[in-house]
Parts: C-alpha cells; structure tokens; sequence
C-alpha cells in the first residue's frame, strides 16, 4: 500500500504543480495588463514586473483549490485513462482505500496552503507594498506589525493604521527642532481623516518641549494641512484578505472594544482555515470523475468538468461571502458553508461509485 500511495501522490503533485504554474502564468499575465495601466516615468514596467513577483503568492494562494481540482483530474486522469484503478482494483484494493490514499495527500496540501497563507503572503505582500510605496515616495516606509512610517520635512509620522486613502487611526506626528538637535513638539490623534484643505485630526494631544518646561495642549479636532499624500496611501492601504490571523484577530477585538462591526476581518479570519479544507475538498470532489468507464470520455472532458466545477466554486463561495456581509449572516457560516455544500456533492458522487 505504501508503493501504491507513492505512486498516486506522485501523479497528484505532477498534475498539481502543471495546473498551477499554467494557472499562475496566466493570471500574472492577466495582472500585468491592469498594473501596466498604472505605470508612469517613476513606476515603470519592470518595476511592475518586480510587484507582480512578490505578488505571487498571493495569487497561488487564493487559486489553490481551484488549482488542486484541475490537478488532480489531470494527474490521477492518466492513470484512469490507462485503466490503472482498474487493475488496483482487481488486484483487491477498494474504492475507499484509493480515496483515502489521495486524501492523505490533501491533509499535507492543505497544511502547506495553511503556512502558505499564514505567513508567506503576508510578508510578501509587504514587500510587494513596500517596493511600490518607495517608487511613489522615498520617505515613507511600511513595516509589518508596526504600521507605517513617514518622513516629511522635520518631521516623522507614525501611522498605526491605514484604513483607507482618506481615513487613518493611530497617529503620531514627531516634529524636531532645526538640524534635529532634540524633538521639538510630539502630537497624537486617534483619527485623521482627508479633507481638501489637508487632513482633520480628531482628539489630539499635543506636547511642546522647551528647555526648562513642558506645554501641553489637548483639542478635539484639528487641521493639519501637510500630512501625508491620499494617493500614497493607495499602495500603503491593507486588505484584510492580505494579513495573518494573528494580526486579524488583534483587528477583530481592537474592533470589539470600539463597539464596530468586525463581520468583514471575522469573515476573512474563518476563510484562513476554510480555504485550505477547500482545497482538500476540491481533491475528494475530484475523485468520482476517475472511476468508471473511461470509453465515453478522454482528458480534455476532464479538464473541462474541472475548470466548470472551480468556476462555480469561485462563483458561489464569493456570492455567499458577500450575501452574509450584506445581509448580516454570521461569518463562519459564510466561510465555511460553500465549503459544506460542495463536501456533500462530492460524498453523494463517490457513494454513487459502483
């Protein structure tokens, strides 16, 4: 049995690791159009090329289970056109044993996509921001965990949280005096938000340090008119889908305890574990087209089954993810529901195997 489960896991990865760089490339090359729209003298097109790599795992892992269902038809659907199965089976072994030797595979995947997703997206993708946040500007810097950091004149700003273009939590502005000889004024706000004339902070603490004293002067709203460009804050901005859930999980309570909604960071929490459990239910979901007579049907009808079945997939896990946004369901039921109803199909197809 162990020959027997190399040899399938074998087919499964070589199909696997074919869809997924076709599927890759293409997507990339799909991805570089719309970045090649947005090039100019400073952001050009190898620049574009470079974000694209560090984008890369972003896209493998979002594709992932779609690219494990038309893997695995391609790589297990040799073996079926050959009559493999056929002659594992005469030789004793069940339908069930040859599942289950390809789900032990799926275990494995789907633990990788996990760490996949966990951590190397999010650190690429904080590269990928940090290389286009430096072409648009040399003085700002992002680090992970930590926010964003800018330098603007004599000053430097620390941004704890980029909510969008005009919107921004967590500031802190440190202004030093001429040729930084010492800080000369430390100013925080809770919130800032942009306006056309500059940037409305709200609740700010200001501290002025002179020689001998301390000045302090606190306001509920403020305008600063040299914060920081809006159109920066485009490349700097954080998808929830792009952090770890570490990270989303501190969002979720810092949500709580401001009493906002957090459906959005919770739904995206719930799909860090529903994805990679798609990916082996997108495996099992595979496993009916491979058995039976293989007269009536070659590769290609294969592959096209795969591409249909993804396709809906993608259709009805973001339709039902955006339905439980918009009407209130709760989060991990609209993960993990797509999930649910493409696992009941998949058992009905294989209890269906003669």
């Amino acid at each position: 049995m162990k020959t027997i489960n190399y040899y399938l896991w074998g087919a499964t990865l070589q199909g696997i690791l074919i869809t997924s760089f076709a599927l890759v490339t293409l997507l990339t090359f799909f991805a570089f159009i719309d970045e090649a729209g947005k090039t100019d003298a400073i952001y050009t097109n190898l620049h574009a090329a470079i974000y694209l790599v560090f984008k890369l795992p972003s896209i493998f892992y979002e594709y992932f289970p779609v690219m494990t269902l038309i893997g695995a038809l391609l790589g297990l659907g040799a073996l079926s056109a050959n009559s493999e199965f056929t002659a594992m089976r005469a030789a004793g072994l069940s339908v069930k044993q040859l599942i289950f030797s390809v789900l032990k595979l799926g275990f494995l995947l789907a633990l990788g996509i996990f760490i996949v997703g966990e951590w190397l997206v999010p650190l690429s993708d904080l590269h990928a921001r940090n290389f286009k946040a430096q072409l648009k500007s040399k003085n700002i810097v992002l680090v992970g965990g930590a926010g964003l950091w800018v330098k603007e004149r004599n000053s430097i700003i620390h941004i704890g949280k980029v909510n969008s273009e005009t919107e921004l939590s967590d500031i802190s502005i440190y202004t030093f005096k001429a040729g930084h000889k010492g800080l000369k004024t430390l100013l925080t706000s809770t919130k800032a938000t942009a306006k056309s004339n500059g940037w409305l902070l709200k609740n700010t603490k200001e501290t002025t340090f002179e020689d001998s004293r301390l000045i302090k002067n606190n306001q509920s709203e403020r305008l600063y008119p040299n914060l920081i460009d809006p159109e920066i804050l485009g490349v700097a901005t954080v998808e929830p889908s792009q952090l770890s859930s570490k990270s989303l999980n501190q969002i979720i309570e810092h949500q709580k305890q401001n009493n906002l909604n957090t459906d959005k960071y919770e739904l995206i929490y719930w799909k860090r574990y529903s994805v990679p459990l798609s990916a082996l239910v997108m495996l099992l979901l595979a496993m009916p087209f491979l058995f039976g007579s293989n007269r009536s049907g070659g590769a290609g009808t294969r592959l096209f089954i795969g591409i249909v079945v993804g396709i809906v997939f993608s259709l009805v896990n973001r339709s039902i993810n955006e339905l439980g946004i918009v009407y209130g369901f709760s989060p991990i039921v609209s993960a993990f529901l797509p999930l649910l109803i493409f696992l009941i199909i998949g058992l009905f197809a294989i209890s269906r195997i003669r």
